[in-house]
């Protein structure tokens, strides 16, 4: 699900922080992403990645990882765009963004 922030006060960093974000490096592709888990384990988790459109607007790009993905042949992807769980977590994050 994607989140578009037109003409931003603040940077990404801080705004993924004010929302409960923690910022985490993939290590196997050194790509950096913001992370907020759900509970004591390291998934299920939040996963917020950013990039900047050219009209100067922040798109956060947030997905839940069900669980550690299993990268073997004819595996599916645990990732959940467009759930309840996600669309909640995107509403309360527009809130606070909001403020």
């Amino acid at each position: 699900m994607e989140i578009t922030i037109q003409n931003p006060r603040f940077n990404e960093t801080y705004l993924a922080r004010r929302c409960g974000y923690k910022p985490w490096r993939d290590p196997r592709s050194g790509s950096m992403g913001y992370i907020r888990r759900l509970g004591r384990g390291y998934y299920p988790r939040f996963h917020l990645k950013t990039r900047r459109d050219p009209g100067a607007a922040l798109v956060l790009d947030l997905h839940l990882d069900a669980r550690r993905p299993m990268h073997r042949k004819g595996v599916r992807c645990y990732e959940d765009e467009e759930s309840k769980v996600v669309q909640a977590e995107a509403n309360r994050m527009q809130s606070l963004l909001a403020r």
